[in-house]
């Protein structure tokens, strides 16, 4: 399955940031990012990159999503004047948490001296 990005990639990623917006109701406090999408050349599958804060809302943001999926398919329909919606893979983008786990290593081993 090969995975390429064009401008129409990028309307299909401001589209779902759209519907996420106006039409999925996330935990309030939840923050839900789009900050990729890219689709197979045959455009039948899309794999959508979210960021999700608070870190470890991951399942939760993805038990929302599911079930809000007929709402995200009917206005990525009218977003992206398309009948067929590709099958849409959602993965999260773990750089924040990677950054905290950094960030606590840095401070134990400054109070443990070896920094």
């Amino acid at each position: 399955m090969s995975l390429s990005m064009d401008v129409g990639f990028e309307h299909l990623k401001n589209g779902l940031a759209e519907i996420f917006a106006r039409d999925v109701e996330f935990v309030p406090g939840m923050l839900v990012t789009v900050l990729d999408a890219k689709m197979t050349q045959d455009r039948r599958f899309a794999k959508i990159t979210l960021s999700v804060f608070p870190t470890g809302a991951q399942k939760q943001v993805l038990d929302i999503v599911r079930e809000a999926k007929h709402e995200i398919n009917d206005g990525l329909a009218k977003h992206l004047r398309i009948r067929v919606i590709p099958k849409l893979h959602y993965v999260f983008d773990d750089t924040e948490a990677q950054a905290e786990e950094i960030e606590t290593m840095l401070n134990r081993l400054e109070r443990e001296g070896l920094l």
